[in-house]
This record gives C-alpha cells, structure tokens and sequence, in this order.
C-alpha cells in the first residue's frame, strides 16, 4: 500500500484528535510531525513486514489484507479490539 496523501494524513491526525486520544501536551503540529513519521516509517518498513510474514499468507494475500492483520494485531495488543474468545 502506498504511503497516505497529505489529506489523507490530515485527516488521519484530525480523527485521531476527535476520539480523544492525543496527549494533553501536544499541539497540532506535532501530532501532524507524528502521523508523518509513523506513515513514513510504515512505508520503509513495508517490504520488512511483508517478509516476516509466513510465505502461505504472504502470497495468498492482498496488500490490503496484509495491512489489515497488522492493524488487528496492533488494536488487539493496545486492548481495542474485542474477540469473542475474550
């Protein structure tokens, strides 16, 4: 997947804000510097990612559905997505 568009970051940092998840003591640009940084890291880390992945699901899936089990993971880890196993 490519990296997101300006808007698109925009609008990702603006939800962001909106559900209530940016520290107190950050203002707007920072969270944009932030947002940037982690859209940039996650485009030169992509080919990384998709190695560690194993070869069974790397070449059956989509890049959309690679970024999708990322993004499971991480709500999982950070205790945002519930499962009906608990």
């Amino acid at each position: 997947m490519a990296a997101m568009s300006t808007a698109e970051r925009v609008r990702a940092w603006a939800q962001f804000q909106r559900d209530g998840n940016c520290p107190g003591a950050i203002g707007k640009a920072d969270l944009q510097a932030a947002v940037d940084a982690v859209d940039d890291w996650v485009e030169t880390n992509a080919v990384a990612y998709n190695l560690a992945l194993p070869l069974a699901f790397r070449t059956a899936a989509t890049a959309a559905q690679k970024a999708l089990l990322l993004t499971y993971v991480l709500e999982r880890r950070n205790g945002r997505l519930a499962t009906a196993e608990g």
